[in-house]
């Protein structure tokens, strides 16, 4: 049962995890090799064809490659007009794809499908003005592979490991107890009997009463131990196997093709975009931008615009409570006063002192201990901190009322509601003060989240413990953390609201 529960957690949760870490990373890598100057590709598709977005210092502007060997000149300098979150086949938004609507200086129109974080990266770059005499830059590699420098990385980590079991391994001779012939492995004892594990053997020479020398493996696999011919040529062979396949796409293969997709680009002679999507586009629902400024006319039109093209599900009204609440007061006050990450943290230190599984003895009591410790610390403080601002929150729910102001409501990528308040006085103009987090809660209608409209007008109750009450078209949305006053910390402030905003927002042009 305990090993069904970790293979569905490592396949269900650890993977995922993995694999969006490792996209994110490599999207990352590509977005600074191409602030270097380096050659980047970037798959995708160009209306529909599928192919690679190649930008490289030897071509004057960035080519899309298709696969049916076409190739379509996209010039800098235009505007990205717009940045939905495409659908998948089941009609919902797709994981990590979003659809990049570029306006060319010419004015024709091409929808480019990349990675979110690539259609980020995309887009900003295009709208950069090209400079009419491009600084030379020394000759640089292309962006490696993913697969080539987790290749490299494996290899790494085998070296590594093999350095650690040679040099902190303990170097002796063991018994053969029994020999498996079917499995190629011999059970072995050492240290006066008192340690037994299995290791690689030639089981059509060894005998039971031979002697075998191995390598007693250190901490954390103590009580284990590996032989000194078999477990070091797999050592030799994978890890420089891999090091060297990971070296070869790093600096010959990926060179190579960059190589030759530029030929067959420079092949191609004078690009234009395709005829099917050269044709002005007159849409007035633009990708917002705050070139004005954290304005409440700027993050208003960026509220409407997620509102209507945004990733994830959709906004409607909370269901309908007798006290007027988001959500049930008790469930807020639970998840308010116990809701910190401490307690994966104790639970992961108590299991492992629990159990033993790495074999640490009376060690796991002193490295673990303090964890737990410190995460009981933890907890008790967040505990104390929260339930002392229940108290007035819960008030303020059952009393109601409060100053008039106006709101913008916006998400963070987490899936966070946000409601930024501005003054009810002061126009488009007016600069926010409060960013105050809600939280989630159901809607009224199927599959979507509970919240207000884009924008609007709310009664804001101060619980004088740094929590606001937003009180909305009758519904008292509840806190979730601490507000955040923007005068009073002005740089994290507008840090937190460009987050906010960053998702649906256009990157300002420059020129």
């Amino acid at each position: 049962m305990v090993s069904s529960f970790v293979s569905s957690f490592v396949g269900l949760v650890v993977l995922p995890l993995v694999v969006a870490g490792l996209v994110r990373w490599a999207a990352a890598r590509r977005r600074r090799g191409l602030a270097a100057g380096r050659a980047v590709h970037f798959r995708g598709r160009l209306d529909g064809r599928k192919g690679r977005l190649l930008v490289d210092p030897r071509l004057d502007t960035p080519v899309f490659l298709g696969q049916d060997g076409s190739a379509t000149a996209l010039p800098r300098g235009g505007k990205a007009v717009d940045a939905t979150a495409l659908p998948n086949r089941t009609g919902q938004p797709a994981f990590e794809r979003v659809g990049l609507r570029y306006r060319t200086p010419e004015g024709a129109t091409v929808r480019l499908s990349l990675g979110t974080h690539d259609a980020r990266t995309v887009g900003t770059w295009l709208n950069e003005p090209t400079d009419a005499v491009p600084s030379p830059r020394p000759r640089r590699l292309p962006v490696a592979p993913l697969w080539a420098v987790l290749a490299l990385a494996f290899s790494a980590l085998v070296v590594l490991a093999a350095v650690d079991v040679a040099l902190l391994g303990t170097h002796t001779t063991a018994e053969v107890v029994s020999v498996d012939g079917r499995g190629g492995i011999c059970v072995v004892r050492w240290a006066g009997g008192s340690e037994q594990s299995t290791v690689d053997c030639d089981t059509a020479q060894a005998r039971a009463g031979d002697h075998e020398a191995i390598i007693a493996l250190p901490w954390p696999f103590l009580g284990k131990a590996v032989d000194t011919v078999t477990t070091s040529w797999v050592a030799v062979v994978s890890g420089g196997g891999s090091g060297l396949l990971g070296l070869a796409g790093a600096v010959v293969l990926t060179p190579l093709a960059c190589a030759r997709r530029v030929r067959r680009a420079q092949a191609a002679g004078p690009l234009s975009p395709t005829p099917q999507s050269a044709t002005p586009d007159n849409d007035e629902d633009d990708w917002p931008s705050l070139a004005d400024g954290l304005s409440y006319a700027s993050l208003s039109a960026v509220a409407r615009y997620a509102d209507r093209h945004g990733p994830g599900a959709k906004f409607s009204a909370p269901r309908r409570r007798s006290d007027q609440a988001s959500l049930g007061p008790r469930r807020w006050a639970a998840a308010a006063v116990l809701g910190t990450e401490a307690w994966f943290l104790l639970a992961l230190s108590v299991g492992g002192m629990l159990d033993d599984h790495f074999h640490l003895g009376h060690w796991r009591f002193l490295l673990l201990g303090p964890v737990a410790v410190a995460a009981l610390a933890r907890i008790g403080w967040f505990t104390l901190d929260r339930a002392a601002t229940c108290g007035p929150v819960l008030r303020a729910v059952r009393e109601g009322g409060g100053q008039p102001m106006r709101y913008v409501r916006l998400r963070r990528e987490t899936g966070v509601t946000a409601l930024v308040l501005f003054p009810a006085e002061g126009g488009e103009a007016a600069a926010p003060q409060y960013v105050q987090l809600i939280s989630a809660c159901r809607g009224g209608e199927r599959r979507t989240v509970g919240g207000p409209a884009p924008v609007g007008e709310a009664l804001v109750h101060d619980s004088g413990t740094g929590l606001l009450l937003c009180e909305i078209d009758g519904v008292r949305y509840l806190p979730r953390g601490r507000v955040l006053e923007i005068d009073a910390e002005p740089v994290r402030g507008r840090e937190e609201l460009l987050r906010l905003a960053g998702t649906h927002r256009r990157p300002v042009d420059p020129s």
